[in-house]
């Protein structure tokens, strides 16, 4: 009777608790820090603008695999000839956009002459050649290397997506691409600015389709709230999670943290047009006062960061040897004897926005100068006027920003002439524009060794270290690909 009763007992737990198994049609609910300012990519890439839209809604010629090679997406295949000086890119056949039209080359050409037109760290590459369309392939003719070009399709932060020629027909006042259907596994199916994005799966996706049918990314800018959602099970993944919750959550058996490699740095940018940053001294100064660990905990806390000066991340070809900076660790003896020679008493003007904790950099940098007699004044903004107010070089001294990680040095806004700030600096932009020219990767390298440490002289900016950004999940959510930021094209949910 015993027996008989254990087994009865053993049989309703089976009934009562469910195996795991994945959800037939599931939906994810996403929470992210930042809503997408807009939602053309090629005109605004901002990082959460490129999280929801690239991959998703929209896709490349070309993408990085998970071992950081270039392979074909749209493209089918790529040929360079003519030492290098000529592209040619053929196409895979069969790829329809959301609105049910054939990808064909004259869209191609369209969506890429409109990036070179956007994009000006494309066009050190191409100089004043533009794509166009020669039996049925894309074509580009150069007077220089296009060998760095294919990389920068694939990587760059003002992503080369592809949309319908017909799109251009349809822009807005300000030459904003409106409604513009993609041809990747997801498309727009609601959008409610200051609250949530809703993609849904795209029958005729032309490669195989994901297993989540609808993904909502929901804008909730507050970290406590994101992660309280995570922890009740209200989202099943959040985006920028907060230092400080990390103690939390990593005791929560329910969630999964994810921390990356690097992927990007905090930039104190010197103004070299106006005020008193334009004396390399005093650029000299800053660089050797600032604790660069205090900067980063500041906004870090004790996770999720890394100190080295390399403007570019780590690993990678691109990586040079900090030691090899002269100003790259704090002196401040040396520091006051360049103060000395350089400060005026001046009020140092430091510009912030108070996005995912910059403005406590801002704070913690201008407590550090102050101590050493210079004077400070915070200028701390909402995002927007962020922006705005460091397009005036009249406004400020050194402005606080974090970059996304690039795949090309050329790709570093803060290197070129026209960036806020300015940069000027004739053998180190020489040497840059010779990286364009270069015919191999390894060319490129060997040549950027030699610009990053002209840089580190030069101060434009003082990178005081990488932040590698902290994701987490739910355990239920397997799969998530973080190869170019974070997607679910490949993940699974299960209950």
């Amino acid at each position: 009777m015993l027996k008989k009763h254990a087994l009865l007992f053993l049989s309703l737990l089976l009934i009562i608790i469910p195996s795991c198994k994945e959800e037939e049609g599931g939906a994810l609910n996403i929470a992210v820090a930042q809503e997408p300012p807009v939602l053309d990519v090629m005109v605004n890439p901002s990082l959460s603008g490129r999280n929801i839209l690239v991959g998703n809604v929209y896709e490349r010629l070309f993408e990085q695999n998970s071992d950081g090679e270039i392979v074909p997406s749209l493209a089918e295949s790529y040929e360079l000839r003519d030492e290098g000086t000529t592209l040619i890119i053929s196409l895979k056949e069969g790829v329809v956009f959301h609105d049910g039209t054939l990808l064909e080359a004259g869209d191609v050409v369209a969506s890429l002459n409109r990036w070179l037109s956007l994009y000006g760290n494309a066009r050190e590459i191409t100089k004043e050649a533009r794509f166009c369309e020669e039996d049925g392939n894309v074509v580009i003719n150069s007077t220089s290397s296009l060998a760095l070009l294919p990389v920068m399709m694939a990587t760059s932060p003002n992503p080369a997506i592809i949309f319908p020629e017909s799109s251009l027909g349809n822009l807005s006042p300000n030459g904003l691409l409106l409604d513009a259907p993609g041809t990747g596994p997801y498309r727009i199916s609601e959008y409610f600015s200051g609250s949530y994005i809703l993609l849904e799966l795209f029958d005729d996706y032309w490669r195989e389709k994901p297993s989540i049918k609808e993904i909502r990314y929901n804008f909730v800018s507050d970290s406590v709230t994101r992660r309280l959602g995570l922890e009740s099970g209200l989202y099943d993944f959040i985006d920028t999670v907060s230092s400080d919750d990390i103690p939390s959550l990593s005791q929560n058996e329910n969630v999964k943290l994810y921390q990356g490699e690097e992927t990007g740095s905090i930039v104190l940018v010197m103004n070299k047009k106006a005020g008193i940053s334009r004396n390399q001294d005093f650029r000299k100064a800053v660089s050797l006062i600032a604790d660069r660990d205090a900067l980063m905990k500041a906004c870090y806390g004790d996770y999720g960061y890394s100190l080295h000066s390399d403007y570019m991340d780590s690993p990678g070809v691109w990586s040079v040897d900090s030691s090899l900076d002269p100003y790259g660790k704090i002196n401040k003896e040396k520091g006051r004897e360049y103060l000395s020679s350089s400060y005026d008493g001046s009020t140092v003007r430091i510009l912030s926005s108070n996005l995912s904790n910059l403005d406590k950099i801002a704070i913690a940098l201008s407590s550090e100068l102050e101590e050493e007699g210079v004077k400070t004044e915070l200028v701390i903004l909402d995002w927007a006027a962020f922006i705005e107010k460091r397009k005036d070089p009249e406004e400020w001294d050194i402005y606080i920003s974090a970059t996304s990680k690039v795949a090309l040095p050329l790709e570093k806004n803060y290197l070129h002439s026209s960036s806020p700030g300015g940069f000027d600096d004739t053998a180190s932009s020489a040497l840059l524009a010779g990286l364009a020219s270069c015919k191999t990767l390894d060319e490129a390298a060997e040549r950027w060794e030699e610009v990053q440490i002209m840089l580190w002289n030069y101060i434009p900016v003082i990178v005081p270290g990488h932040y590698s950004t902290v994701y987490a999940a739910s355990t239920s959510l397997q799969g998530i690909d973080f190869t170019d930021g974070y997607h679910f094209r490949f993940a699974t949910k299960y209950y």
